[in-house]
């Protein structure tokens, strides 16, 4: 099981809503210009993204037609097609990045990976001393998952926080942890929150979201995005 088996009806939901919120504040964590390993690039929307602000991204995806429309011009210049938690393929793109990449990005990936643990490690080793991991998770304790489970529901779905090709699920705290457990320093956390009920029709709730967010976001965000240094925190 890959991260990247999920991407086809994630890749359409870009297609037809754009880019999230988190999937924004993951390019705003990538300087212009860097060498970007784009973890999972699905059909390379995110590296369409970063190669107009001048970075060289190479790619990883599990899904040979997606991995094909990711090699378009203008997105990946490169992508290795495989399992992330096989040998193999880390052999791959170990060979395919060469000198170490400045990010790595792992956008909606590790939560579909039976190992995140030991692939955010692996990952770590790609980084040089002054490089960075950007990685976005979604989180299970969001309010809408809370009210699912207080109506004794968990209906999985092809995607959100039930989809059916989750393997593990991660909370604020746990998402830390998994940073730490693969050797990476959290330097930065952005909670990512998602539309209120009748914020379309209401352009005030949009404020009322953002303060919750902010103020509570183990139950308002619906994902976590951390910015991570490859070296210990000291301590």
């Amino acid at each position: 099981m890959s991260a990247a088996t999920a991407e086809g009806p994630y890749a359409a939901l870009v297609a037809q809503h754009g880019l999230s919120e988190s999937h924004r504040l993951v390019l705003d964590e990538v300087p212009p210009g860097s060498r970007v390993l784009d973890v999972g690039c699905a059909t390379g929307y995110l590296a369409a993204e970063l190669t107009k602000r001048g970075c060289t991204v190479d790619g990883v995806e599990f899904d040979p037609v997606a991995a094909e429309q990711a090699r378009k011009p203008g997105r990946c210049r490169e992508v290795v097609v495989g399992d992330l938690e096989a040998p193999l393929t880390r052999e791959a793109v170990e060979a395919m990045v060469g000198t170490r990449p400045d990010v790595v990005v792992c956008a909606d990936v590790l939560e579909h990976l039976r190992d995140p643990w030991s692939t955010l490690a692996w990952l770590h080793t790609l980084l040089p001393a002054g490089g960075r991991a950007v990685i976005s998770v979604p989180n299970i304790a969001h309010w809408t998952a809370r009210r699912a489970l207080l109506r004794g529901r968990f209906d999985y779905a092809d995607f959100g926080l039930f989809d059916r090709t989750h393997l593990r699920f991660f909370t604020r705290a746990s998402a830390a942890e998994l940073a730490r457990r693969a050797g990476f320093a959290v330097l930065r956390e952005r909670p990512a929150g998602a539309p209120l009920p009748l914020e379309s029709r209401v352009p005030a709730l949009r404020a009322v979201r953002d303060r919750c967010v902010r103020r509570y976001p183990e139950a308002f965000a619906l994902q976590f995005v951390l910015v991570l240094s490859p070296e210990q925190p000291v301590g």
